[in-house]
């Protein structure tokens, strides 16, 4: 701080504020950027759905004009009035009644409906076009005999023709004397099959949606009935009612004078967003729908990349305030030739790594979708060039399917934005994967159409791999700087007040005491060469070891059993070791220490057991196996279960030995990529120690194996 001064102080102040109020501005921008992106994008939602209700409304309105229109060219025809005057005097004339069929023909023909009657004023079939036995539906015959003399032609809502099941609907028109407008003749029944057009129709939706319906429905009564089958029921037309008391129901809404945007839950109790209007001269009103789920589901996604690109910009504002902070640091010693000088070869060094690295390179013609691959980029993929065509279908199935997405959308970002970033993971032969990043940027035409996007590909793996594993290192780092400044104090503390005792001693000339402090300082000091020899033991784990090889369970076990042989005579120990095929490969010490610790913890905790015993093993088979040493003596109360192998750990704090056994097991067990936990049911039930060796199991022949 002397160095630094004031000055650098308040410059250190100053960035910190800034960064601040820059982290502040961008979590506030990416806040008001997706607000508005949510308005903006709810807006569009209504104004499709909006759009989609008027298009069909408009396009109903006009198709029961049209059927109207069709029935205009038989209301008031004299000529036709005039041959069903004549078929009514004269049923038995057979050439009236082929005149009446082939206009009957002719309306089916031009007009497409489903079948043209004429029937007389009671209701009753005369002539049909195509011809059918089947008897006029109730709802029409009645409806027949109770039309006026001055009527127009009419709509026959949807019905069920209690003969087939279908649904149809007519139009009714009239046909009066000609000499008499006043009295009808009868009645022309076009009949309509609302499944050829006007189901199809009103089920279709402009753009793909998952969950976008258009429904039309009518009030009856204190009801509102669905006209048209439905995209998630079946067999819901004239069939599916909703009281009217369900409010909640868009469909309620409409028929009870709601117009525009609603929201509420739909036939399925499922929330939804729709358009309602009712349609001009009908019965019906017109429901536009989709699921508040797939309505939001891009405003969630764009939520997420918000977050991230706020996250993204905050890691770069705090890297360039960590340069900028870097900066002055350096411009401080600029005058320290020796930092100077160091830094001036860590930058040397630093170019030279850039030289030699190893970058793929690639080029994309977005309107083929080939790439062209370097060799580089077809060896970070894994791939031979020979034997693999460089497209985008065939490079998405070498990643990862859960970055596929990504991957597909950096590459859209590319060809809109003209650049772009990706990272994402690829799996080579043998499911090897790796973890990748890349950038691209966009070449462009004359006009700003892009026509090819270069960028760059790198595999970071070990990068990655290392940045993990520098975590779980410093983590043990700070844990084993704390348990050794803590547990070292122990003996420093004894031989420091047994030197004062000592110089008292020597003061008296008391021989006695005399000898029994230097014992204590001894005793302490040798604890200290202990712990310390035990914490180089530890500390070189990982770093050196001998080269590996082959070897049993049981030779281990055997081994392990021989250096601990006379605690276990002493304590009168039956140890029993389970046979299992397993064969191992790595350092033959480390593995044997493995065992032996466990085993002398086995017996030092055997407690007072009348027949004492141990067993060794192992369950399952190749890389998945899990070896065991199983005791019956004091047991661990489970709150400690998972303390006992942080180091110097003692559940009996006068014990012999360091609590460094099981952190020193613990240490080798991940050596070798397993892990090693205890089992046990509180004191006196006994213990089992259980752990793996994925690394070290060998599986097959010796050359299949890491």
């Amino acid at each position: 701080m002397r160095v630094l001064g004031a000055a650098e102080r308040q410059a250190s102040y100053a960035l910190v504020s800034a960064f601040v109020v820059l982290a502040a501005g961008i979590v506030a921008g990416g806040y008001i950027y997706y607000h508005a992106y949510e308005q903006r994008y709810r807006a569009q939602v209504e104004s499709q759905l909006s759009a989609t209700a008027e298009l069909k409304v408009t396009e109903l309105a006009a198709w029961r004009s049209e059927r109207l229109g069709d029935a205009s060219v038989l209301y008031g025809n004299a000529p036709f009035s005039t041959l069903v005057q004549n078929y009514l005097d004269h049923p038995e004339d057979s050439d009236t009644y082929l005149q009446l069929s082939m206009w009957l023909s002719k309306i089916l023909a031009a007009y497409q409906y489903e079948r043209v009657s004429l029937l007389d004023a009671r209701g009753v079939t005369l002539v049909a076009e195509p011809p059918s036995p089947a008897p006029v539906p109730s709802i029409i015959s009645q409806d027949a005999s109770e039309i006026p003399s001055a009527s127009q032609p009419i709509f026959q809502d949807f019905y069920r023709d209690e003969t087939d099941g279908h649904i149809y609907l007519d139009v009714m028109v009239p046909i009066v004397a000609a000499a008499d407008t006043r009295r009808v003749l009868g009645i022309v029944d076009l009949r309509i099959d609302p499944a050829q057009y006007l189901y199809p129709y009103i089920s279709s939706w402009p753009i793909p949606s998952s969950t976008a319906e258009t429904l039309i429905v009518r009030r009856e009564g204190q009801d509102v009935v669905y006209l048209n089958e439905l995209r998630f029921l079946n067999n819901t037309a004239l069939a599916l009612r909703i009281p009217l008391q369900r409010t909640e129901v868009p469909a309620v809404k409409a028929v009870l004078g709601q117009q525009g945007i609603v929201e509420g839950r739909d036939y399925r109790n499922v929330p939804v967003i729709a358009a309602v209007q009712a349609v001009p001269d009908s019965p019906w009103f017109l429901v536009a729908r989709m699921d508040t789920a797939e309505a939001d589901a891009p405003v969630r996604e764009r939520l997420w990349q918000v977050a991230l690109l706020v996250a993204v910009v905050l890691a770069g504002a705090s890297a360039s305030v960590g340069w900028i902070w870097w900066q002055q640091r350096l411009r401080i010693y600029r005058e320290r030739a020796e930092a100077g000088e160091r830094l001036r070869d860590s930058e040397q060094r630093l170019r030279r790594a850039e030289a030699i690295a190893h970058l793929g390179h690639w080029s994309l013609d977005l309107h083929t979708n080939e790439f062209a691959w370097s060799d580089e980029t077809y060896r970070i993929l894994g791939v031979a060039a020979k034997d693999f065509q460089p497209t985008v279908e065939h490079l998405l199935r070498l990643v990862h399917p859960d970055d596929r997405a990504t991957l597909s959308q950096a590459l859209i970002v590319m060809r809109q934005a003209g650049a772009g970033d990706f990272a994402c993971r690829v799996l080579r032969a043998g499911n090897e994967l790796r973890y990748l990043t890349g950038s691209g940027q966009a070449a462009l035409r004359q006009e700003g159409e892009p026509t090819t996007c270069f960028g760059t590909l790198m595999d970071v793996t070990e990068l990655h791999e290392k940045e993990r594993e520098l975590q779980q290192r410093n983590a043990d780092l700070e844990r084993f700087t704390y348990t050794v400044s803590h547990d070292l104090k122990s003996p420093l503390v004894t031989i420091k007040t047994f030197l004062g005792y000592l110089r008292q001693d020597l003061a008296h000339a008391d021989a006695e005491r005399r000898e029994q402090d230097m014992n204590y300082i001894g005793a302490a000091a040798d604890r200290m060469g202990q712990l310390l020899d035990e914490l180089l033991d530890l500390s070189r784990l990982g770093r050196t070891s001998k080269p590996p090889v082959t070897v049993t369970f049981a030779d281990l076990a055997q081994e392990a059993l021989n250096l601990v042989a006379g605690r276990i005579a002493e304590r009168g120990v039956e140890v029993r070791v389970a046979e299992a095929p397993i064969t191992l490969c790595g350092d033959r010490a480390r593995l044997v220490e493995i065992w032996q610790n466990l085993l002398e913890n086995a017996v030092k905790f055997m407690g007072q057991q009348n027949h004492p015993s141990i067993e060794m093993g192992a369950e399952g088979e190749g890389r998945a196996a899990v070896f065991h040493v199983h005791d019956n003596g004091m047991g661990i109360d489970p709150r400690y279960q998972t303390k006992i192998f942080g180091l110097f750990e003692k559940l009996e704090p006068r014990s012999e030995g360091t609590g460094i056994g099981l952190a020193l097991v613990k240490r080798i067990v991940e050596l070798y990529e397993g892990r090693i936990w205890v089992e046990s049911a509180g004191c006196g039930q006994g213990a089992t120690f259980r752990f793996t060796l994925p690394a070290a199991i060998q599986v097959g022949n010796k050359e299949d194996n890491p």
